[in-house]
């Protein structure tokens, strides 16, 4: 998995690209772990939350797109992000690579 520059919809901070054939959702599995970002940054995933309607508002030129939404509510809950604590301070870049360290 590598770090790829963000999808401004989402407004995340981080992206994190996983290589084809990953099963989808699997930020799940992810929860109580620790990734090693590049070779220094370290971030424990805690939990995941609930999208609102945020995503479906225009943003600069993403135009209003209701079904952004209502296709996370249905695929999946409404949940789509691990959210993180930096546990382990430093810098990463865009390329860098993630591993998932099980806790």
């Amino acid at each position: 998995m590598t770090v790829r520059p963000a999808w401004r919809g989402f407004r995340p901070n981080l992206l994190i690209r996983t290589p084809p054939g990953t099963p989808a959702f699997v930020e799940d599995q992810w929860l109580g772990s620790t990734v090693r970002i590049g070779s220094a940054v370290g971030v424990t995933f805690e939990r995941s939350s609930e999208r609102c309607i945020m995503v479906s508002e225009p943003q600069r030129d993403l135009p209003h797109s209701p079904l952004v939404l209502k296709t996370i509510a249905r695929a999946h809950d409404k949940r789509l992000d691990a959210l993180g604590t930096v546990t382990e301070p430093g810098s990463i870049g865009v390329g860098d690579t993630v591993t998932v360290i099980r806790s």
